[in-house]
């Protein structure tokens, strides 16, 4: 690239590392770099564009990429393409100076600067943004969440404000690839990006969570010996004693073959493992050990990883995913009931079994 003009040596005035109360307030996780940079009264940072104030915060934080004099003379003195382009290291799309001045006079923290150079650098992403009258973090951090081929201004337009909501629009579309093959991804983001309101969105995503034939049984995952399954009603009712569980409820689904059960004892404690059958494939519902106690984090983890090697999914059945898709968006169905997802063990969404 290149810098067509001769850097100049940087001569701070002032005392380093002192801040104002301003620039504490402007500047937040910033404050002491660009103290650094503009030393107090910090005049030279405060006179600069909005623009170029959040140009200084993330390159003053990419140090030691760029000497401090290197970058007070490229904000300072630098032409518009030329910062862009140290800012994306390399090459920078049309518009991101004009966007970086729609942050707001704030400051932004590290991770969202990142999220907002990597959407940048997504051609249906940067349209968006491009047109934003107002780009704020919160915002990007709901777009961020979506598969790049929903990041599409129809889409981006109709998201609520909950992440939940958002959350479950991402897993639903990464959901109905499983339903209806990878190679939909293009078309079914279209039909998506063409929606009037919420509403239709969210029930265009729970829609294509709906089989595509009726009556299709799978067949039950192959597993380690480790894993042994409860073929018929006798060891289903000494399991079911065992383990102290409900799981004799289960008897027409086990033979309908909409559910199979399986006994784990070589994780240094007995777990009942019980998994569903949907539309997006077979999922991980429960797993219990005796007397119905939970299963310990290191016993779990070990038989998740046997069965998502196996093509076992883990979290919300497609059924309950519809449900919730559209109460996030119905007004008169909502607000959604969302369970805790705050722990890897909450993403699992055990428990679900009628699901």
């Amino acid at each position: 690239m290149g810098t067509p003009m001769t850097l100049m040596h940087a001569r701070p005035k002032g005392r380093a590392g002192i801040q104002t109360p301003l620039l504490g307030f402007l500047a937040g996780p910033h404050a002491d770099l660009i103290a650094q940079a503009w030393p107090a009264p910090h005049s030279g940072f405060f006179t600069l564009p909005t623009a170029r104030r959040h140009a200084a915060a993330i390159l003053l934080g990419r140090a030691p990429e760029m000497r401090m004099s290197e970058i007070i003379h490229a904000v300072e003195r630098g032409r518009d393409r030329d910062v862009a382009c140290l800012l994306m290291r390399g090459e920078a799309p049309g518009g991101l100076m004009k966007a970086l001045g729609r942050l707001g006079e704030i400051l932004w923290e590290a991770g969202d600067y990142t999220r907002f150079l990597s959407l940048f650098a997504e051609d249906e992403a940067a349209r968006v943004l491009r047109h934003m009258k107002v780009i704020g973090a919160d915002r990007l951090a709901l777009i961020g969440k979506l598969p790049i081929q929903l990041r599409q201004a129809g889409v981006i337009s109709w998201l609520p404000a909950l992440p939940a909501a958002v959350e479950d629009l991402a897993e639903a579309f990464r959901l109905a690839l499983l339903i209806h093959g990878a190679g939909e991804a293009v078309a079914m983001a279209s039909r998506w990006n063409r929606a009037r309101d919420t509403l239709a969105l969210f029930d265009m995503a729970a829609e294509a969570l709906q089989p595509v034939r009726f009556g299709a049984i799978m067949a039950p995952p192959r597993l380690p010996e480790a894993f042994v399954p409860v073929n018929d009603r006798k060891a289903l009712v000494s399991v079911a004693l065992e383990f102290r569980n409900c799981l004799r409820d289960f008897a027409g689904d086990l033979a309908a073959g909409r559910m199979v059960v399986f006994t784990v004892r070589e994780t240094g404690e007995p777990v009942a493992v019980a998994l569903r059958q949907d539309p997006a494939g077979w999922r991980l519902a429960e797993a219990r050990g005796e007397q119905n106690v939970d299963t310990s984090d290191a016993a779990l983890r070990r038989i998740v990883a046997v069965l998502e090697t196996a093509g076992v999914r883990t979290g919300q059945s497609t059924w309950a995913l519809a449900r919730q898709l559209h109460d996030h968006a119905c007004d008169r169905c909502g607000p959604a009931h969302v369970g805790p997802r705050e722990t890897w063990r909450d993403r699992l969404a055990l428990g679900a079994l009628w699901d």
